[in-house]
């Protein structure tokens, strides 16, 4: 039985994204790929299997449960958990071989405990707070804390890092903002250096530095990007003009019309009557809705693609279904209907709709059935699998 809707994930397309990834960055660069919370909606194990086969160094996840995941998969990448951990799960992080995000000595201290009573090292990342203001140690406090776990003999300090606060912005005051912050942490890196405690990976570069502030994040001290979303295939940013052109979205999400009426004019379609006819109309119904996890900013607003024609999302999305308007073109019960992959981009999508391109792209990717495709996996047989997202 085939699904009402489906996502189709590429996976020749996510090593294809990677491939130009790495022809752009310097050689000594490593590659963090962001897959936390599920991969944002892509799938966890798959995309992070091939990743591994493509020569990915480092995952990227929230927490603890998704490294737990990967090592049953048999993913042996090093995972580094990019958000704080509690306490209580530091033996988990021990015994999975994660690499925890620090911003706390009383955090680290305990860590260092339990990698003693395991007879192996705990591997940390120590978190820089340079205007994010989220969490991290401020950089005036950085040295101090290197010292302090100097005295730590079962914790290995792999590495330092910041989070940009608005690397995907193209206004001067926040540019000015985002150089300010790299070069806080220039200070702080120089610090270390000289003080002998420089750990081997520095990293500030998020998928936009890549495009707006490659010198500053990839030269220097700097040998790691940490990117998520030019390897689903959004730059974040404008990318006229650049390499960035060639990044293409691996998911595509799919329906297919399942009614087709005829309106008459001055008929409302939807709930609260939002939209009325001003002519007679053909309107379509596709079972994908709010509850699927297509944004209901989207009415009268967003759009689909059926063939090579652009339709209109009209009235009120539903919990599962969405009216659409195919006069004129000729559609027919059955047809396959695009709401969202190359040709209909989640960054175009949340421009309709006023939101964040991850707010389009990551609910659809999560809620609907996921397949996956490939031509080449050297690990795995066939070429086409289906997993429920749920």
């Amino acid at each position: 039985m085939q699904p009402m809707a489906e996502v189709r994930i590429d996976l020749d397309r996510l090593a294809e994204n990677i491939r130009l990834v790495r022809q752009n960055i310097p050689e000594q660069v490593k590659i963090l790929f962001t897959v936390k919370r599920d991969a944002y909606g892509h799938g966890l194990i798959e995309l992070s299997q091939r990743a591994q086969d493509e020569g990915v160094d480092w995952l990227g996840v929230a927490d603890l449960f998704e490294v737990e995941r990967l090592r049953r998969a048999g993913v042996e990448l090093p995972v580094l958990v990019l958000g704080l951990s509690r306490a209580e799960d530091v033996a988990v992080a021990v015994e999975m071989r994660a690499s925890l995000s620090i911003a706390s000595l009383d955090f680290a201290a305990r860590l260092d405990q339990e990698a003693k009573a395991q007879g192996v090292p705990a591997s940390v990342q120590v978190i820089i707070d340079t205007g994010l203001g989220r969490f991290g140690v401020f950089p005036d406090e950085a040295l101090e804390f290197f010292a302090e776990l100097q005295k730590l003999s079962n914790l290995q300090v792999e590495g330092i890092f910041s989070h940009p606060a608005v690397a995907d912005s193209q206004d001067p005051d926040d540019r000015a903002y985002t150089l300010g912050q790299i070069e806080k942490l220039n200070i702080v890196l120089a610090q270390l250096d000289e003080a002998g405690m420089l750990p081997p990976l520095r990293h500030f570069a998020c998928a936009p530095c890549l495009i707006n502030y490659p010198d500053e994040t990839m030269g220097g001290y700097y040998n790691l990007v940490r990117i998520g979303a030019i390897l689903y295939g959004y730059p974040e940013v404008p990318a006229e003009g650049t390499w960035g052109e060639q990044i293409t979205p691996i998911a595509t999400v799919t329906t297919r019309i399942i009614d087709l009426r005829q309106l008459p004019a001055g008929s409302y379609i939807g709930y609260n009557r939002t939209y009325r006819t001003d002519s007679a109309r053909q309107i379509a119904v596709i079972p994908l809705g709010f509850g699927s996890g297509l944004h209901r900013g989207l009415f009268n607003r967003g759009e689909v693609v059926i063939g090579d024609k652009r339709a209109p999302i009209v009235g009120r999305i539903c919990l599962d279904h969405t009216m659409i308007d195919v006069t004129g073109l000729d559609a027919k019960i059955g047809d396959e209907v695009e709401v969202l992959g190359p040709r209909l981009t989640a960054e175009k999508q949340a421009a309709k709709a006023g939101v964040g391109m991850n707010d389009i792209l990551i609910p659809l990717c999560r809620q609907v059935q996921r397949v996956y495709l490939w031509q080449y996996q050297p690990l795995r047989t066939g070429r086409r699998f289906s997993e429920s997202a749920r």
